[in-house]
């Protein structure tokens, strides 16, 4: 036996980045277990770490297309030849005044990472998945509090009280993206005399845990909300402490006028719910010491910025801003800058929805990025030219998947492709990738360097967490960071003087005494160990008054009168009732977060015995028996955008009897382990979202993965 040793880094099987200690016996990668100096926890998708990094699926060499877009056929090329096509095609835009119309795919691991610096320093745009789960949610914070907040995880639950109350809103914190230590810490809170609500049209392993399940119509949160606090205010139950010092001046008064025809009686004819439960709850959470609300990373059923501007409203009259238990304000590392620092572009003005034909549609709305589900679009109205992709998977993961295919596949009347240049950062080939002109092979996260300290992580206060090198990487693996800092010394030099990834982390961790060195020293973990609440007390929030904005003054006008949220449900689910009775539901699993390389292609989450081998139609007993369908039977599923499945039912008590749900992630065509499991892809019945504007929320970007269908045998 040779050499063992527990090294610290950061899991990267999903994008909740939990701190692991991943054990190394003779250069290999063997076990991982959760760093007990972070929440000591790990889950299953974790474990399965290895599994990914011996993958024999994985790329070793930069390739190039020789085929058609699609083919999936490529010869390999040096890593020259990659960079100097993606130099001169770049340097191409510039020169022509559309630099702006690049855009790089990817997960904002930090806001200013390196591939951050180069699209602001060359002048292109980020583009993230944010845009059809949670921008819209977190505008409405940015709107009503003035800060981000803890986008991708919970409250602390951790924190929460004896007497408090947890509302799971669509999350799926014990199955879905989330940190592996949430569960645990929620049951101990329940342990404390904490209760758990959970708002969801499916019986999900957290509802089974909960003190309550509430089976809300899919895009039902927002008037549920609503009636919930219409009684509170109604009955002189809200939080008046809060109120009187903290919500800017004259919004309650409005607030309380606005919603007063917002009865749980009239709410419930919305959201499904009888009024005696919306009550009970509303009074339960007036006088409650604390009440956590999580609904980041749900069950995406449209009008979200209402949904959160509902949720910032219920958490402002009951005073759960940044109290124990309730929605924390977390802060930011600071950070040394690395100078000079380019400023970016005006998303604005240039962003690819604002120079499209749609423009008008997005006037009054904010994104925090440009929309991924409007890339399809913008290469139709040559808005996009060229995509850049790292660790994401649009041609599968796409709403509407087959609408992004047909996009990057389209040619302009020369016989070109409108989307001049597609190139794809991968571990292993994928959907996305058989479409590339360039595909470079990435670093996993035991083999990379990167500094990690967005406020998402279940920390709350400043910290910081080193992803490590434990393994050397194969073949000519380069991380998508050191391929950006290259295209950065190459077209924007003055902004990339400094050597390498490490040179450039050292300069970030310099002002607060630290280096990469120091920090691995430390067990690659930092943190002052302390989590504040009641920040605003200090300071005040971070809008122009300093105080909760309750009234969006600037959405009062048409086309949609948004200054207080609709409680109505999304448009989809009102057309086409009869012919398409059913609304289709996401959902997530511990197994399978999604269409990543990370879980699709992992034997240990395929697995037909302990994984998770496919995915099924979950239908309503009941609703099953009127239409003769028995547990196991191939049904055909059918959508208004004329996509069709076969799919096997699966019979339970525990989905509404007006919704059918499929697992996403799954109709992967690539893969040895992921094409030999069974399963369907659920953006196959997804209206492409750029060809349907108007059935999508294109406030804040928010954008639907669901629909109304209809099923048969």
């Amino acid at each position: 036996m040779g050499t063992s040793k527990w090294v610290p880094t950061v899991c990267y099987q999903c994008k909740a980045e939990c701190s692991i200690l991943a054990r190394v016996e003779d250069g290999k990668v063997k076990e991982i277990r959760g760093n007990p100096k972070s929440h000591g926890k790990v889950c299953v998708k974790g474990m399965s770490g290895p599994a990914t990094q011996y993958n024999s699926d994985r790329l070793l060499y930069p390739l190039k297309r020789v085929g058609k877009r699609g083919e999936g056929k490529f010869e390999r090329i040096s890593w020259d030849e990659a960079l100097d096509t993606i130099t001169k095609k770049l340097k191409e835009l510039k020169n022509r005044g559309e630099a702006h119309k690049l855009t790089a795919s990817f997960f904002p691991h930090s806001i200013t990472d390196p591939k951050w610096r180069f699209l602001n320093a060359y002048g292109g745009f980020i583009n993230t998945a944010l845009p059809h789960c949670d921008s819209a949610k977190i505008v409405a914070f940015l709107r009503t509090v003035g800060g981000v907040p803890n986008h991708h995880i919970p409250p602390a639950w951790f924190t929460m009280p004896k007497g408090g109350i947890m509302i799971l809103a669509g999350r799926h914190a014990f199955g879905g993206l989330d940190n592996a230590a949430v569960p645990r810490d929620i049951l101990d809170a329940k342990e404390r005399g904490a209760k758990l609500v959970v708002l969801d049209p499916i019986f999900t392993p957290d509802a089974a845990k909960a003190d309550q399940w509430i089976p809300i119509k899919p895009g039902g949160d927002t008037a549920f909300f609503l009636g919930m606090t219409q009684h509170i205010i109604a009955k002189n139950l809200y939080n008046k402490e809060f109120v009187d010092n903290w919500v800017r001046d004259g919004d309650f008064a409005k607030l309380k006028k606005w919603i007063a025809d917002k009865t749980p009686e009239a709410m419930s004819k919305i959201c499904g719910v009888e009024p005696a439960v919306i009550k009970k709850l509303a009074v339960e959470c007036a006088k409650a010491p604390a009440v956590g609300v999580d609904s980041f990373k749900g069950i995406m059923l449209g009008q979200a910025l209402d949904w959160g501007h509902a949720w910032n409203i219920f958490l402002a009259v009951t005073g759960n801003y940044d109290n124990p238990g309730g929605q924390p304000l977390p802060e930011l590392t600071p950070m040394a800058p690395v100078a000079p620092g380019p400023g970016g572009p005006d998303l604005h003005e240039l962003g690819f929805h604002r120079t499209g034909p749609n423009r008008t549609v997005f006037d009054k709305y904010g994104f925090i990025m440009e929309p991924t589900w409007y890339e399809a679009q913008a290469i139709r109205d040559d808005s996009l030219k060229v995509l850049i992709t790292s660790e994401c998977n649009p041609a599968l993961t796409e709403m509407g998947q087959s609408g992004w295919q047909e996009a990057v596949t389209m040619k302009d009347s020369k016989g070109k492709y409108k989307l001049e240049l597609l190139v794809s950062i991968e571990l292993m080939h994928s959907e996305t990738s058989k479409f590339a002109d360039i595909v470079l092979p990435d670093k996993s996260y035991f083999e990379r360097w990167e500094l990690l300290y967005m406020p998402w992580w279940y920390n709350f206060g400043h910290g910081i967490a080193l992803r490590q090198p434990v393994v050397e990487a194969p073949g000519e693996c380069r991380h998508s960071n050191e391929v950006f800092i290259e295209l950065g010394k190459r077209l924007a030099p003055e902004y990339f003087k400094f050597k390498d990834d490490l040179e450039y982390y050292d300069t970030q961790l310099a002002g607060l005494g630290l280096s990469v060195k120091k920090l691995q020293d430390m067990g690659g973990l930092w943190s002052p160990g302390t989590m504040g609440f009641y920040k605003y007390r200090a300071g005040g929030f971070g809008t122009p008054s300093k105080k909760v904005h309750l009234h969006w003054e600037d959405l009062a006008g048409a086309p949609a009168y948004q200054d207080w949220p609709r409680p109505g449900t999304a448009p989809e689910y009102e057309e086409n009732v009869k012919e398409f009775p059913f609304i289709l539901l996401s959902y997530r699993s511990i197994y399978h977060t999604g269409s990543g390389q990370w879980s699709h292609n992992n034997p240990h989450l395929r697995d037909s015995v302990s994984g998770m081998h496919e995915n099924h139609l979950l239908i309503n007993t009941a609703t099953a028996r009127k239409l003769g369908i028995a547990d196991g039977d191939l049904v055909m599923v059918e959508a208004p955008n004329g996509g069709k499945v076969r799919i096997a039912a699966r019979l339970s008590e525990g989905i509404r009897p007006d919704c059918v749900g499929m697992h996403h992630g799954f109709g992967s065509t690539i893969g040895r382990v992921a094409t030999q499991g069974k399963g369907v892809s659920d953006n196959l019945l997804v209206p492409d979202a750029g060809a349907t504007l108007q059935w999508q929320d294109v406030v804040a970007g928010e954008a639907h993965v669901s629909t109304r269908v209809r099923i048969g045998k």
